[in-house]
């Protein structure tokens, strides 16, 4: 089954602000992250049901999924989303280190 794919506004914010991060320390970086990020979303729209939980799971009333991809420095990152019929919603992009997702911040 093939997926659409909607980043929401939070997870955009995310984006945004992870990619400015690494950004400000490598512009070379910057570009591999948001290409993993991409790559990262095409396997969503192929195989979203594939995913396990996200951490966070247990604290939300709708079913959290998370998708992890990796920098080429090993860093961790991960798609925390939803699937709703057949569109995966992102509703945030976590780094590793940054807190767990509270249902008040979705």
């Amino acid at each position: 089954m093939k997926f659409t794919v909607k980043t929401l506004p939070r997870a955009e914010a995310d984006i945004r602000q992870i990619f400015r991060y690494i950004h400000g320390r490598s512009r070379p970086g910057a570009a591999a992250w948001l290409n993993a990020l991409d790559w990262t979303r095409q396997r969503l729209r192929e195989n979203a049901n594939s995913y396990g939980e996200a951490d966070e799971n247990e604290h939300f009333q709708i079913e959290l999924k998370q998708a992890l991809f990796r920098t080429r420095k090993g860093r961790v990152y991960r798609l925390v989303f939803t699937i709703v019929e057949n569109e995966v919603r992102i509703l945030r992009v976590r780094g590793a280190g940054q807190a767990a997702i509270e249902p008040d911040t979705i």
